[in-house]
């Protein structure tokens, strides 16, 4: 059945149907498209996510769906203001804050999210008082129905005592905390920053990752509650209120094509793949969606932006499978041994590049790897 928003009309817990899931992160329901994907569930992301919650409902049946209306995206947290909310003096039941403020995520249970995602503020790099302000405001949320979204600037991952200080501020919170990752490039640039994501993931009890790349997939084979993968590169991490530059796949900017190399474990812009295969025989893909094709084969054309984030989700969905049939003790030894495997695809590749400027595997590809701690 729908979820709603009174708690004794669900079948259980909301908190408790998200456990265990690998869901998928997306700005727009494209519902014919998803449907046969979408087992088990969807994050719609932005300022529309709240009216595309019934459609999604409608058509994915009774997966998980959660509403992430992303105010991280313009608003920065501060001391008074963890949370983005717009006053609705009508508005009642679940949530509650002092002083008549309306209450953040009642509007996506009402809607019929599984779940209600704080509208939480960016938390700036080692701004510690806003993350204190926002641990002490949430507890007084229900935690069966609440999860508490923690939008970090990446560069909290570049410090130990940033992190010793996420994981002491975040503990104190009953409520599962789904973190999220802000930056305007990689927000995993180099090994010790995936090591220390890995750190917070193992050490802070009940904790999610949403809005990311593969390192979902880590994070889950490391015991996260849940996880969101982005379909699409701005749903893979989240650019800063104050970050500079071109948006790219942002929703200011036109969509490209960005392409999962099967096994390469990697995203590249189609045009740069086809650059370092060169003259050389681009591999085929046997996903679903390429069914022998080219990978090189994909141009900024919105048709073919959408087949290759199809085929994005086609190439790691079956990953993610992989992982949920694993017992627990084995997850994160079939994660190493896949993440080895494209490290091997990664030398064969160079080889196969050699005239080409070789990017090398991505940092975080390096540790998962390597490090099983």
């Amino acid at each position: 059945m729908e979820q709603g928003g009174d708690l004794s009309e669900r079948d259980q817990p909301a908190v408790a149907a998200l456990r265990g899931r690998i869901l998928l992160h997306t700005r727009t329901l494209k519902a014919a498209a998803l449907a046969e994907y979408a087992g088990d569930g969807t994050v719609l992301c932005g300022a529309g996510a709240l009216g595309e919650v019934k459609d999604a409902l409608r058509y994915l049946g009774t997966v998980s769906v959660l509403a992430d209306p992303a105010p991280y995206e313009e608003h920065f947290a501060g001391v008074s203001d963890s949370f983005y909310v717009k006053p609705r003096p009508e508005a009642g039941g679940l949530l509650s804050l002092p002083h008549g403020v309306d209450r953040p995520g009642q509007d996506q249970l009402a809607a019929g999210a599984t779940a209600a995602l704080t509208p939480t503020r960016y938390f700036a790099a080692g701004d510690d008082l806003a993350v204190s302000a926002a641990t002490r405001r949430v507890r007084q949320f229900d935690p069966s129905q609440v999860i508490f979204t923690v939008p970090l600037a990446a560069e909290w991952l570049q410090s130990d005592r940033d992190v010793r200080f996420l994981i002491g501020a975040l503990n104190r919170v009953p409520h599962v905390k789904a973190l999220a990752l802000g930056s305007a490039g990689d927000p995993l640039p180099d090994r010790a920053s995936a090591q220390r994501l890995r750190i917070l993931i193992d050490n802070i009890n009940d904790v999610a990752l949403i809005r990311a790349g593969l390192a979902g997939l880590d994070s889950y084979a490391r015991g996260a509650a849940f996880v969101s993968i982005g379909m699409q590169k701005s749903c893979r991490a989240f650019r800063p209120p104050d970050a500079a530059g071109r948006p790219d796949a942002n929703r200011s900017g036109r969509p490209k094509s960005y392409v999962l190399h099967p096994d390469l474990m990697q995203y590249f812009r189609t045009d740069a793949l086809a650059h370092l295969y060169g003259f050389t025989t681009p591999p085929p893909c046997d996903c679903i969606v390429c069914d022998g094709r080219s990978l090189t084969r994909f141009s900024d054309d919105p048709d073919d932006v959408r087949e290759a984030e199809q085929h994005n989700l086609a190439t790691w969905l079956p990953w993610a499978e992989e992982l949920q049939e694993a017992s627990a003790s084995d997850r994160r030894y079939l994660w190493r041994d896949r993440c080895y495997a494209a490290i091997e695809a990664h030398e064969r590749a160079g080889l196969q590049w050699r005239s080409r400027r070789d990017p090398g595997p991505p940092a975080g590809l390096t540790l998962w790897a390597t490090q099983e701690d």
